[in-house]
């Protein structure tokens, strides 16, 4: 079978990284867009900021239940549905997988420990900063 002549144009054989830089570079591009559609809308960059920060005020609380949510729900299908095939998957190493399985543990410690750190630390910007 000829090859096509726009072969090229199929994501699929690109290069992962060529994929992903081009996907940062429109998300940088749209973002930058969107900012400065709002920035003209509210008539400066100052008012933009006072109503980001009254919109942000406002949605606080739904925000915080909304990650909570979020981090319950990934929770949940880690310990109900991943977790077991990753654990029988390491005991078929050599040892039992008995060192992998603590590094599995030290790495769900160290997850949530960053769970925690970043809800703490939206917490101390929510109630007036540092």
């Amino acid at each position: 079978m000829a090859p096509r002549a726009f072969s090229w144009l199929n994501p699929a054989r690109w290069p992962s990284l060529l994929v992903a830089m081009a996907v940062l570079v429109v998300m940088f591009l749209l973002s930058g867009a969107i900012l400065a559609v709002s920035v003209r809308l509210l008539g400066g960059l100052e008012a933009h900021h006072s109503a980001w920060q009254a919109a942000w005020q406002a949605a606080w609380p739904w925000l915080l239940a909304w990650r909570m949510s979020l981090y319950a729900a990934l929770a949940l299908v880690w310990w109900r549905k991943v977790r077991h095939r990753a654990v029988a998957r390491l005991r078929r190493d050599r040892d039992d997988g008995q060192q992998a399985l603590a590094k599995l543990r030290r790495l769900e410690l160290m997850a949530l420990g960053i769970l925690v750190l970043l809800e703490v630390t939206n917490l101390i910007n929510q109630l007036g900063g540092a």
